[in-house]
């Protein structure tokens, strides 16, 4: 995996490219929301604009202006250099504002921050990258490619069917459940919401797993507990460093079979 960044200057770069792109597929006088559902829409399934999960994301993607704001306020000492960063993102946050309203045309979004949906001579989304590239400097974080998400989305998925045409007792296969939707979710919004959401998930499952020693020999005798080790293992070589991934896969695997009794 290579070495990329993942701060919220990064991410909302991206997500304002993406935005001007479907707005541009859509057309200028549709509603924003629809061009908010198709940027933000990460799996096969279209988001659909009324759900709970649009509203969601979307509230997502409205704090990454304040994120950007907070991480280049820790990294950039000189406060007329912030200053000369930051200025161009009032016009983004002026555009997630108008984006509160269905009733607000994309064209209306627009033209705060882009004229006529044009990023490339978006002086905010040029900005943007000069923030994330500054960013960088302070601290390289691994972020999810798109083929390692898609080998986690098959794994999640393949394990779901596999806990729901097990023998496991009902509160066992809801306990499994929930925490494999978690993580599929948090996979499913990398591009939004970054690696947080992906490492305190994987954590909260762990722990959850190794408090339940009696589910542990449960999963076992179901043969789903070498498959759910795996899982584990590919969520966090996925996230390492370039360099590390040899070596943090073999410490996840000593971890899991000391933790997980396997």
């Amino acid at each position: 995996m290579t070495e990329c960044v993942d701060n919220p200057a990064e991410r909302l770069h991206g997500l304002l490219i993406d935005f001007c792109k479907a707005g541009s597929e859509l057309g200028p006088n549709v509603s924003n929301w629809n061009a908010w559902a198709r940027a933000l829409t990460y799996e096969e399934t279209p988001l659909v604009t009324d759900s709970a999960e649009f509203f969601a994301r979307l509230s997502a993607a409205m704090m990454l202006p304040q994120q950007v704001r907070q991480a280049v306020g820790a990294v950039v000492s000189d406060p007329e250099q912030q200053e000369y960063m930051l200025r161009p993102l009032a016009g983004v946050e002026a555009a997630l504002l108008a984006s509160v309203q269905a009733g607000h045309q994309v064209s209306h979004v627009w033209q705060h921050f882009s004229k006529d949906g044009d990023a490339d001579s978006s002086a905010a989304i040029y900005s943007l990258l000069g923030c994330a590239h500054e960013l960088r400097r302070a601290q390289v974080e691994a972020v999810l490619t798109d083929t390692d998400g898609q080998h986690l989305t098959t794994m999640i998925n393949d394990l779901i069917e596999a806990v729901l045409a097990s023998e496991l007792n009902e509160a066992d296969k809801q306990f499994l459940l929930t925490r494999l939707n978690d993580k599929l979710a948090a996979v499913q919004q990398a591009r939004l919401r970054g690696r947080y959401a992906l490492e305190t998930t994987t954590d909260a499952a762990y722990g959850a797993l190794t408090r339940r020693p009696n589910l542990i020999q449960r999963l076992r005798d179901a043969q789903l507990l070498n498959r759910l080790a795996d899982l584990f293992t590919k969520f966090n070589t996925a996230l390492a460093l370039t360099g590390q991934t040899v070596e943090l896969s073999e410490t996840t695997v000593h971890m899991l079979e000391r933790g997980l009794g396997n």
